[in-house]
């Protein structure tokens, strides 16, 4: 027997296991044991198929394994369960309807696993559950009226399945449920009337389906929500007012729908929210000066993709506690106000895609936790000057200042502050994201010629955009010490001089677009040490001489070197010499050569002629003299001089 099976004489109660190695199958005499009651092997690499269990079990949880294959029908015989834990497994086929024999049983996870088919109509026999977990698998089908029959029921998480049809209005009958999970499925419909007698909830997530119709105000009957979940749904109408009087309320995610109308005035009475997300609708009026002070506790304001105008006013209080702002695609106008300067927790902005006009803000310069900032295709103008803070910027991952009317230099007294992008060791530890309670932030950027969405911004994402601007003069060397940033965008503007070999250092960069600008000299060959490199465009410069080879730069097409009329060497057409030189001469000269060579040959033919006349001449006229004058010498000359 294994010894994961030995025991003392008085047995245990529970066997726990913790950290075993990859691979390991489960001794069928571990669930078997008649006197054990709680067995904890959850969060192994255990593999197999379910094992049987004993009648006395109470716990089971084999949650998170590599179990595989289907759910036995024999676990019904499993009486005295209270709680069943099989998340996480690779688990397929149906849930049988034989777990409904397991009328004890409280808690059944399911979530996380490969399973088809409906939810078995006979769940509704097992009048003890309290929590069903039934999450990120393949159901399908109607959600069962009958499951809305089981009045004990406290949390009910059905997501990311395939489920369709309306929500039942039975739902009302789960007057203990304080925890609604149906997102991401495809559900239909309108809210049922019913669901807003469910006094106890606290979250309702139903977002990413089908729903339709309006938000009732019939939500005002919902006093303990605190988590308020239907983006990405059809509903349409105006936001309720009566949000506003739901005191425990923390959370608002309405975005991506079709709402309309203004945000209403009484939402800044709800001091307890700390996220209100509006984006993507069709949302107009201005913002509401209210939404900067109503709250020290509201962190992410997310109005973007709607159609708010006017300004953004001076109303952002002293303990201002957000973190982030995104007003992009709107059609606000003025200058940003300098109050934000109090959100010292600031950590994005996004304001891209507005009419904003003025110079740049500097007091930007004071926000010590700014990570993102976007200001694209505003109205902005000026040259971007030095800042007199010692460090400003030092936490900064992603600048985009394209698509304004920025002028002078490159700001190089801001490049050599970007400590976030230098610091290599940092940016690669671990794979995080940017994120609030609820909510990941998020941004476009322009990204190998497209303009693209990241729905999550990762720590390690660096980039900086100061493309379709008036910037002038060189790229400053200093640009070569951001050694972790991946994207870099200086094209269309007018800069010049040669492309620094300092770049050549940017060994995280995947792309690179320098393209339409007034660069002159060769292509440095350092740039070939920027081995993730998936994309550069130079074309529309003044560049010469050989393009750099091997490495990233074996993988790049014509496109990225067009309009650089002295380029050579592959992948182009044109062959360089060994000493870089091209073969060929551009064609003005090669014309001017060929004219020259005509010329000189044309001058020959002349010279051998008159050699030829001059002898053949002098012998003529020697034997013509000699014997007497000619008649035609003598008529020609006395006509001509007469």
């Amino acid at each position: 027997m294994n010894s994961s099976c030995s025991y003392p004489s008085n047995h245990q109660s529970m066997i726990p296991l913790v950290s075993s190695p990859t691979g390991i199958p489960l001794p069928h005499c571990a669930c078997g044991m008649e006197s054990v009651a709680t067995i904890f092997l959850g969060n192994n690499n255990l593999t197999g198929g379910l094992p049987n269990c004993s009648i006395s079990l109470e716990i089971l949880d084999l949650g998170n394994n590599l179990f595989s294959g289907n759910i036995p029908p024999q676990i019904g015989v499993c009486s005295n369960l209270k709680e069943l834990h099989l998340e996480g497994n690779n688990l397929v086929g149906r849930i049988p309807s034989s777990i409904s024999n397991i009328s004890s049983l409280q808690i059944l996870t399911l979530a996380c696993n490969e399973l088809i088919g409906q939810i078995p109509h006979a769940l509704s026999k097992m009048k003890s559950l309290k929590w069903i977990y039934f999450g990120h698998n393949n159901l399908s089908g109607a959600i069962p009226r009958e499951l809305f029959n089981l009045v004990s029921l406290n949390h009910l998480d059905l997501v990311d399945n395939n489920l369709s049809g309306q929500i039942p209005s039975s739902l009302g009958n789960l007057t203990n449920l304080q925890y609604l999970f149906l997102y991401e499925n495809k559900l239909t419909g309108l809210l049922p009337r019913s669901i807003f007698g469910l006094k106890k909830l606290v979250e309702l997530d139903l977002s990413y389906n089908h729903l339709s119709g309006e938000i009732p105000e019939l939500i005002i009957e919902l006093k303990s929500l605190e988590i308020l979940h239907l983006s990405s749904n059809n509903f349409i109408g105006k936001i309720p007012n009566a949000l506003a009087f739901l005191p425990c309320l923390q959370l608002v995610r309405l975005s991506l729908n079709s709402l309309t109308g203004e945000i209403p005035s009484l939402i800044c009475k709800i001091s307890s929210i700390e996220v209100l997300n509006l984006a993507d609708n069709n949302l107009s009026g201005t913002i509401s000066p209210c939404l900067g002070n109503f709250s020290n506790r509201l962190s992410i304001l997310d109005l973007q993709s709607n159609s708010f105008h006017g300004t953004i006013l001076e109303t952002f209080r002293e303990d201002c506690g957000l973190r982030n702002i995104n007003f992009n695609g709107n059609k606000l106008e003025g200058s940003l106000p300098r109050s934000l300067a109090n959100c010292k927790n600031l950590e994005m902005m996004d304001v891209g895609d507005n009419k904003i006009n003025g110079t740049f803000p500097y007091w930007l310069y004071t926000l010590p936790e700014l990570q993102v900032l976007v200001l694209r295709s505003n109205k902005l103008h000026g040259v971007l000057q030095s800042s007199k803070i010692i460090h400003p910027f030092l936490k900064l991952r992603i600048l985009d200042l394209s698509n304004n009317d920025f002028t002078g230099p490159l700001p190089k007294g801001i490049i050599k502050n970007l400590k976030a992008m230098m610091n290599l060791s940092e940016q690669q530890s671990s794979l995080q994201y940017m994120q609030g309670r609820y909510y990941y932030y998020h941004v476009n950027l322009t990204v190998k010629g497209f303009y693209s969405e990241f729905p999550e911004i990762s720590k390690t994402l660096t980039s900086i955009d100061l493309s379709n601007n008036n910037f002038h003069g060189e790229i400053p060397s200093v640009i070569g010490k951001l050694r972790s940033l991946r994207g870099l965008n200086l094209s269309h503007n007018s800069l010049g001089s040669q492309i620094p070999t300092s770049m050549g250092n940017l060994t995280s960069l995947e792309w690179l677009d320098l393209s339409s600008n007034k660069l002159t000299g060769q292509i440095p060959n350092e740039l070939t040490d920027m081995t993730f490199l998936a994309f550069l465009n130079v074309s529309h410069n003044r560049l010469t001489g050989p393009i750099p080879q091997g490495k990233q730069f074996s993988t790049l097409e014509n496109g990225s070197y067009e309009g650089n009329l002295a380029l050579c060497g592959f992948p182009l057409s044109k062959a360089c010499n060994n000493d870089g030189r091209k073969q060929s001469s551009p064609s003005f000269l090669k014309e001017a050569d060929d004219s020259e060579s005509k010329i000189s040959f044309g001058w020959k033919i002349v010279l051998m002629g008159y050699g030829c006349g001059l002898i053949f001449g002098a012998v003529i006229g020697y034997v013509t003299f000699r014997n007497g004058e000619p008649k035609w010498f003598v008529t020609l000359f006395r006509v001509k001089y007469h």
